[in-house]
């Protein structure tokens, strides 16, 4: 049996995904308490902001023993939650936003007493959400830099590009419909074609002399490499500051 404590967004996605019976921690949902979710479930998903945690935990702690702990949540060390529930067995898992409609990506590392059978317990519950790829866990303030929080850049990127559109002219909605294809087609093409780098698709659709060679040419000249790897470093190194929070 498993039981998700925190039924936002993510958590409702989770259970969307699991083909079995899920319980919740939620007032909305059939369980209202965290203490009942943690004693009916041999495995229970932690999908709770990063500042409850420490609550949550607190609370759970007597009862999850011997049971799997799965956290979603930023910041949060396997072992920072090792400390507060002892000798458990922990995976962290870093899934997106898109896992709401089945296109997801997760990140999962196991803590010091996880066993491999867990980690295949995990794969198999966030595969339902998207793709699933495991790292070392020094690697999840970059994976939640790049993944988790790079949904957030898209749509940026894409009510950018929509407004510029606006400003030569286009229709507000109209701009916005050719902005958000332009990305979910360049996104599908490249899906079905994972031989071919990015650095190549930009030159088959960058001409020599063209249009988006012209446009291409600001972004170089403005750095926005640059901005970007900046960007990221800030996410990752503001993980890593709520990680040290705890």
């Amino acid at each position: 049996m498993i039981s998700i404590i925190g039924a936002g967004n993510m958590g409702r996605a989770i259970a969307s995904g699991i083909k079995a019976r899920v319980f919740f921690s939620d007032k909305f949902k059939c369980i209202s308490d965290n203490i009942t979710a943690a004693k009916r479930s041999n495995v229970v998903i932690l999908a709770v902001k990063p500042q409850d945690m420490a609550e949550v935990l607190k609370e759970i702690a007597p009862h999850v023993k011997n049971k799997l702990i799965i956290s979603i949540a930023a910041g949060v060390s396997t072992l920072s939650i090792e400390k507060a529930l002892g000798k458990v067995r922990v995976v962290r898992v870093m899934p997106n936003m898109p896992a709401m409609v089945g296109k997801g990506i997760s990140a999962i590392t196991g803590g010091r007493f996880a066993r491999p059978e867990d980690l295949k317990i995990t794969f198999r519950i966030f595969a339902g959400l998207g793709e699933v790829v495991q790292v070392k866990e020094k690697m999840m303030d970059a994976v939640t830099a790049v993944s988790g929080s790079g949904p957030a850049y898209y749509f940026l990127f894409t009510h950018l590009l929509a407004a510029s559109g606006e400003a030569q002219g286009l229709e507000k909605g109209l701009a916005l419909k050719l902005a958000r294809a332009a990305f979910v087609g360049a996104a599908e093409v490249a899906s079905r074609n994972k031989n071919i780098s990015m650095e190549e698709f930009v030159k088959k659709v960058a001409s020599k002399g063209g249009t988006t060679e012209a446009a291409l040419k600001v972004f170089k000249e403005k750095k926005l490499g640059l901005v970007i790897k900046k960007a990221v470093r800030s996410a990752a190194h503001r993980s890593k500051q709520l990680e040290k929070r705890r």
